[in-house]
């Protein structure tokens, strides 16, 4: 697939006028602050800061998104070009210990680090909207798909009675709804694999569930 190497500038006006952009310095402090109203238990190492928002802008700015409502960040994700990681691997490798030093100019995938809404505004289709302009983005830069680690955020609730392989086994079939990979199947996502110890979150057992999404996907 031939990479393309325009310009990438985002910017889309969403229902209720919320506004999906591009993120930029003077987002990250709104950052940081979602970043822990939706991973509240993840590890003080994994968790996501202003500096390292900085850092992403400066990396890969293309692949930076937020949604706001006037100033404030209700939305956002975080991404990062690179080759597929086909080995089991953690959300700091994944993310170039937080500041995407793992960055390729020549990565044939996206893959994407975290996605967020702050829970005052979900149900509006933000992070549906957030999933479709890193798809945009996919595109734009001729890559072959989005890659991702969902977090298994329901399976602490089975944990007793299941092995992280089995959930994820009936998350394949359709037997089983989780909270967060369900979602990301239902928008295309296709479940690849199952990794231990991705990050330091008890409510998904550390673990998380390789998902894959093809550039020719319609969200």
């Amino acid at each position: 697939m031939m990479q393309k190497t325009t310009k990438f500038s985002y910017r889309k006006q969403l229902k209720n006028n919320y506004l999906l952009v591009n993120s930029q310095p003077g987002h990250v402090e709104g950052l940081a602050r979602l970043q822990r109203e939706v991973f509240p238990l993840l590890s003080e190492d994994e968790i996501l800061k202003a500096h390292h928002y900085l850092k992403h802008i400066e990396v890969f700015p293309e692949g930076q998104f937020a949604v706001l409502n006037g100033d404030e960040v209700i939305g956002s994700t975080t991404t990062v070009r690179t080759r597929y990681m086909a080995e089991p691997h953690t959300f700091l490798e994944a993310s170039g210990n937080l500041v995407l030093s793992n960055y390729d100019p020549e990565g044939e995938w996206l893959y994407g680090l975290d996605i967020g809404v702050s829970s005052r505004y979900r149900g509006y289709g933000l992070g549906k909207a957030l999933y479709r302009a890193r798809q945009e983005l996919v595109r734009h830069l001729g890559l072959k798909g989005q890659i991702t680690v969902g977090l298994i955020n329901g399976y602490h609730k089975m944990q007793e009675s299941m092995s992280p392989e089995e959930y994820v086994d009936q998350l394949k079939k359709g037997t089983l709804n989780d909270p967060t990979v369900s979602y990301q199947q239902g928008i295309g996502f296709a479940i690849k694999g199952l990794i231990h110890n991705y990050c330091s979150d008890p409510t998904c057992g550390n673990c998380g569930v390789v998902l894959m999404m093809d550039a020719t996907h319609v969200i």
